[in-house]
């Protein structure tokens, strides 16, 4: 749909038919922020806002020096440079949006300093996306001519990532917005921005270098061209070279959107989709309204297809069904994703963001800005505050959230099935068939055939989902890290064999049905097990009863060899684990009771697992625990689980836990450790 609007003569036509252009009131346009601080709808975030920036101004800028941007390559730590690399921009861009909101002055000598820190740093472009070979996103870059481990970049080959893209855009829109202040005042920042804004990334673009993102295969194509193109609007006044711009940029997209799959799902995962999502509709609101053409987007199938896909995997607040690198917590994109609903008429896209706008807001209100937490900063830089500010306020008031009972997502081969189509209320399943194949999704973990449970909008039997990313989560040893291999997921281990990664190692004949109140998903797991798969079964069976909130899970063993030993895990929140008469076991948390029975399985231990991983931490608390059941009678090569709601309300009483096991875990690289 790009290709048919990008010649450079519907370009330029529309580019002179529009004229001058204000995307966004500037700071001297005082009725239009007087305007926004009186809508009800924003008054909290306004109030976040303000006081987030109150607290930057007596707090130091964080330090961003050369050896820490080596310790990516020395020791694989990505955290400690990222961390303050995303809290200078979040800070620099809620100080832009408080001075804008207020037009006191009080806060641009402030803004003047961060301007300054940024544009001091030799290097937009993060250390982990910034060496060749170790990123396979960072493609078409030279390896180091002088020591293939020096820990520093090759000078003049900074490569156009995520992150580069993106301070080029926070900086053109703060100057933009702040124009006619800094003009008169700085006219010389406001000039000297725009020519690093050319040196890091426009000068890249125009280049021959191809870079990664470039085939439109991920998240990366519309983060990245989106950000580029925003920042050559407001800063590129040449009109044919911003239209020769536009129309490069335009293939990658047009390649993104070729690639997206026709049901709309996201393989990718949640927080992923909110990056992809967003950035191209917001890709598509800047072509539409800077060169004056119409797309037609929104009357594609696949387009709508694709921003109706986060409703599926909503639990609850701010909850989605993760696998893989997906997160459990995200925050949505307010501004781009209004903008996708309303393009769309998705009204519960529109109540999914308006929920999300007061939550978030709140969150910043009780927690101080010096508490760190990376997941947070992505999502509260200036293009995503301005389009809150501006592009919300028209979203139809929050209406009652409803969701399908029973979704199969065929491409990604997930289910989600509910007890109930009203969020956080019942039983709530999902579970993935899928690959274990790096080359079909980058983020992939070795968990074919896992699954999830969640009670009453509270997770239960979880995936830990994405840890802190470092060197190795994209490097050779990513599937030894225990949180990714089979061994932190849901699924057996048999005769001591775990899941593999690579081609072919997938679910095979996944069968999917809805049958009265009961919807089945049966796959065989063997390939992810056994490159030679033939003539083995690794059967896995999960009935839902959407009547009675019963969850059936059945696995079945037939090897040549024999079965010897059967052993599962089942990763589970840090709550109470008792055990009924029958032998069942009870997990109580304050969302209510869920019990577990089984079949030809025994309980050999309740392991807790105290998380180290700053990222699952941040979401799961200090723990988590891990139940592992074993074969009975492995012989009988048959084992079944069956989870439901437990009628009684919860009882406070002392835990009451298994014999404690010694379980070797693989390389956890900072993930986790079992007290035993």
């Amino acid at each position: 749909m790009f290709f048919e609007k990008m010649t450079t003569e519907q370009l330029s036509g529309g580019l002179e038919r529009t004229g001058p252009w204000a995307p966004f009131p500037k700071i001297d346009d005082r009725a239009a922020w007087q305007a926004v601080r009186k809508v009800p709808r924003l008054a909290l975030s306004v109030d976040a806002i303000l006081n987030y920036a109150e607290q930057v101004m007596t707090a130091e800028i964080d330090q961003l020096s050369g050896t820490m941007y080596m310790e990516f390559m020395r020791s694989g730590n990505r955290l400690q440079y990222e961390q303050n690399y995303f809290r200078r921009r979040a800070e620099l861009s809620h100080l832009v949006m408080a001075e804008c909101l207020t037009a006191e002055s009080r806060y641009l000598d402030r803004i003047i300093d961060y301007i300054w820190a940024i544009l001091g740093e030799i290097y937009w472009c993060i250390p982990a996306h910034n060496f060749a070979g170790q990123h396979d996103m960072v493609m078409h870059k030279r390896p180091n001519p002088w020591h293939p481990d020096d820990p520093l970049p090759i000078p003049d080959d900074e490569y156009l990532d995520l992150f580069n893209c993106e301070t080029a855009a926070i900086l053109a829109e703060a100057c933009y917005l702040l124009g006619p202040v800094l003009q008169e005042q700085t006219p010389s920042l406001y000039h000297l921005v725009h020519r690093e804004i050319e040196r890091h990334t426009f000068a890249r673009l125009e280049s021959q270098v191809l870079f990664g993102w470039y085939h439109g295969k991920n998240n990366w194509t519309p983060w990245c061209a989106h950000n580029l193109l925003l920042a050559a609007t407001y800063v590129i006044d040449d009109h044919d070279r911003l239209v020769t711009l536009a129309s490069k940029l335009m293939v990658p997209m047009q390649r993104f959107f070729d690639n997206l799959e026709d049901s709309g799902s996201c393989i990718e995962g949640p927080s992923y989709w909110v990056v992809s999502a967003g950035r191209l509709a917001g890709f598509i609101e800047l072509v539409e309204s800077r060169f004056g053409v119409r797309l037609g987007f929104e009357h594609s199938d696949k387009f709508r297809a694709f921003g109706s896909h986060i409703a599926c995997l909503h639990i609850g607040e701010n909850q989605f069904v993760n696998f893989a690198d997906g997160a459990f917590k995200v925050d949505l994109d307010h501004g781009l994703l209004a903008h996708y609903a309303q393009m769309i008429g998705n009204e519960t896209l529109a109540g999914l963001v308006s929920e999300d706008i007061d939550r978030v807001a709140l969150r910043k209100l009780d927690r101080p800005v010096a508490e760190r937490h990376h997941n947070e900063y992505n999502r509260q830089t200036l293009v995503h505050l301005t389009r809150l500010m501006f592009w919300t306020p028209n979203l139809p008031n929050r209406a009652g959230i409803k969701h399908e009972c029973s979704v199969w997502l065929s491409d990604m081969e997930v289910l989600i099935a509910r007890e109930n189509e009203h969020p956080g209320k019942g039983l709530m399943l999902s579970v993935i068939a899928g690959t274990n194949d790096p080359k079909i999704n980058h983020h992939s973990h070795n968990d074919v055939g896992h699954f999830s449970v969640c009670l009453n909008g509270w997770p239960m039997i979880i995936d830990l989902g994405q840890g802190a990313y470092s060197k190795a989560t994209f490097g050779e040893a990513r599937y030894d890290m225990w949180h990714i291999s089979s061994e932190g997921h849901n699924v057996p281990r048999v005769n001591g064999i775990l899941q593999r990664p690579g081609a072919g190692a997938e679910a095979r004949e996944v069968t999917f049905r809805r049958e009265g109140t009961v919807s089945t998903l049966i796959l065989d797991a063997a390939p992810s097990y056994f490159a030679e798969a033939k003539g083995r079964q690794i059967l896995r069976q999960i009935a839902f009863d959407h009547g009675s909130g019963r969850i059936e899970i059945e696995d079945h063993i037939e090897l040549p060899e024999g079965l010897s030993s059967f052993e599962l895990p089942l990763h589970i929140v840090d709550c109470e684990v008792s055990s009924s008469p029958s032998g069942a076991l009870i997990l109580s948390s304050e969302a209510g009771q869920m019990e577990i029975g089984f079949s030809n399985l025994d309980v050999a231990c309740v392991e807790t697992i105290n998380l180290t991983d700053p990222r699952h931490s941040e979401v799961w608390g200090p723990r988590v625990k891990r139940i592992l059941l074993r074969a009975g009678n492995p012989v009988a090569d048959h084992f079944t689980q069956t989870i439901s709601i437990r009628a009684l309300p919860p009882r406070k009483t002392s835990a009451r836990e298994g014999p404690r096991c010694r379980i070797k875990l693989g390389s956890d690289a900072g993930g986790g450790r079992i007290v035993r």
